[in-house]
């Protein structure tokens, strides 16, 4: 590490300032909602060419169930291992929302779509490429990068080419946004999982013979109970039943009721128990089946020793930078839930703000350009 100026990083990220801020504006003013695949591979595009740019040669992943990957590769490098910088392209906005929620710069914010969520992750990755390039900065490890478009809902359609190319490299830097206006970075994450719970009853009418019938709904109020017996806050295990659905009309004993339950949890094991559990739910009333679809998804970052390591490079680099950061624990997962079961993962490398998801997305500009230059360090890193 001490073959790096740091005080040059922080210069020169400095000096890239209008640089950054002007590729910021045309990836969010490149709207790309997940399910709009022409939108993204538009967005993709242009990332391309701008990763040309910088001596990268693309590879591009097709795909008819997203609008695919691209896999970033430095032209002409001599180093034998690699290192990953994964981003999604894609947001939750749809196509229109710049006319409700346009680009804006207020002093040290600029608001909009999909800014922190994570556009600037992707112009920091190739601002970090960039700057060293422009300072010729060595790193043992060839930086590969990596842009999805499927994250927003899951990454499925890109998970096996996550697994793949995350089982071939040293170590991986995720530049989703940081937590909150202090800007932890994100060594922990919960992971995920996401259930279907059907139950078929029997109709019959509620005035004239309602005891023929078996209700679907009254079962799934026994059922609800039970996947709310299942949370423990304390221990980071929740379940949410956020959507529920049933009956034809009010004088008919409901056939059908439907809810939809998405689990977090912290610990793998704790994932898994609670996985048998929501899957080994019985009916109460007579008359009445279950059916569970559904499953884990996302697994959780954990604090696990090679992980730290990579926290304790950061903790590093930002004391050679003069720059103080906290560590925090995400309920979300992110493409770093995937590459973490395979290899050393840090998660939350990138802008520095609040909102995701949200009309109030933002991020601060200094910050962020803090946090290119930490990045930028980190990659630089043996």
């Amino acid at each position: 590490m001490d073959s790096i100026d740091y005080k040059k990083i922080r210069e020169k990220v400095s000096e890239r300032k209008d640089w950054f801020v002007d590729r910021l504006k045309k990836y969010v003013e490149a709207e790309s909602p997940t399910d709009d695949f022409i939108q993204n591979r538009k967005l993709l595009h242009s990332i391309a060419e701008d990763f040309k740019e910088l001596d990268y040669q693309v590879e591009w992943k097709e795909s008819v169930l997203s609008a695919g990957q691209i896999i970033c590769r430095p032209e002409n490098s001599e180093l034998q291992e690699d290192q990953l910088l994964i981003g999604h392209a894609d947001t939750v906005w749809p196509v229109g929302t710049l006319d409700k929620m346009p680009w804006k710069i207020d002093d040290n914010v600029i608001r909009g779509p999909g800014v922190y969520d994570m556009k600037a992750g992707i112009v920091m990755m190739q601002l970090a490429v960039k700057i060293m390039k422009e300072l010729d900065l060595k790193s043992k490890f060839r930086p590969v990068v990596m842009i999805t478009s499927d994250e927003e809902t899951g990454s499925r359609d890109s998970w096996n080419e996550i697994e793949k190319i995350a089982q071939s490299v040293n170590r991986v830097f995720v530049p989703e946004p940081s937590i909150g206006l202090e800007g932890k970075i994100k060594t922990e994450r919960k992971g995920s999982g996401r259930y279907q719970i059907k139950v078929t009853g029997k109709e019959a009418h509620s005035g004239v013979e309602p005891e023929k019938g078996a209700s679907a709904i009254v079962e799934m109020a026994h059922i609800i109970q039970k996947v709310d017996e299942l949370n423990d806050y304390e221990n980071g295990i929740s379940l949410n039943v956020g959507l529920i659905s049933g009956g034809k009309a009010v004088n008919i004993v409901p056939g059908e009721c439907i809810i939809q339950v998405d689990l977090r949890y912290m610990k793998k094991s704790d994932g898994e128990e609670i996985d048998d559990k929501v899957k080994s739910i019985k009916p109460v009333l007579r008359k009445t089946e279950v059916k569970v679809d559904g499953g884990l998804r996302r697994p959780p970052v954990v604090k696990n020793e090679k992980n730290q390591k990579l926290w304790k490079l950061a903790q590093n680099c930002a004391q050679e930078l003069d720059l103080k950061i906290e560590e925090g624990s995400s309920g979300g997962g992110s493409d770093g839930s995937i590459t973490s079961q395979f290899t050393a993962t840090i998660d939350g490398m990138g802008a520095v703000g609040e909102g995701a998801h949200s009309p109030s997305e933002k991020i601060l500009i200094n910050e962020t350009l803090d946090r290119a230059a930490l990045l930028t360090a980190m990659v630089a890193s043996e």
